[in-house]
């Protein structure tokens, strides 16, 4: 017969990359003594079981629990920093021997579990995300106004040269009515007076 305890972490909503501490009570009701072998566990995928996402060091304690008696054994695990945060299956099992050598295997926790982000990463994330949006904005300035240089002047030059050149170009070096002479256009004409 077992139990299992989270002391820090009752409501069963675990920080990626922080150990966490379980603590499973384990009552021998048999007619023999169990030596405890082995306690192990690990995380799988809730829609598919018999994928797993990550599986958790062995513990070996080789405490013997004889007949009627209690004994309580501690395990501890790390959850990757790299997972996902959301919703997994956690299994715990312990493996024990009988005095005969028989083998057993019980599984003390299998249920589940959500993986949540430290505060840490998620102050990382935000500090990030926003300086990558900065220099995105940034970026796409610099671009539209390298554009608007590069075709915005263009447009106003070409009409620039239309208003600022003249009309009557083909006139030029002519003597038209209404402009007043321009020197050395023409020739001067004087009368000489006779005595």
């Amino acid at each position: 017969q077992t139990t299992v305890l989270f002391p820090d972490y009752p409501n069963k909503k675990f920080i990626q990359g922080e150990f966490v501490d379980v603590l499973c009570g384990f009552k021998n009701v048999g007619d023999k003594s169990f030596n405890i072998t082995l306690l192990k566990g690990s995380l799988n995928s809730p829609y598919d079981y018999s994928m797993y996402i990550q599986n958790f060091t062995e513990l070996a304690p080789f405490n013997e629990i004889k007949t009627g008696e209690e004994g309580t054994l501690a395990y501890k695990f790390f959850p990757d920093p790299g997972l996902e945060p959301r919703d997994y299956v956690l299994t715990l099992y312990v493996d024990y021997v009988d005095a005969d050598k028989e083998e057993y295997r019980t599984v003390y926790y299998n249920s589940s579990i959500e993986i949540v982000e430290s505060q840490s990463s998620l102050d990382t994330r935000t500090f990030f995300g926003r300086v990558l949006s900065f220099v995105f904005l940034l970026l796409v300035g610099f671009v539209g106004f390298q554009l608007y240089k590069k075709f915005g002047t263009k447009k106003r030059s070409s009409k620039a040269e239309v208003k600022t050149g003249s009309t009557n170009e083909w006139l030029e070096g002519s003597n038209t009515p209404g402009e007043p002479r321009r020197a050395g256009s023409g020739k001067k004409t004087s009368a000489k007076k006779s005595s």
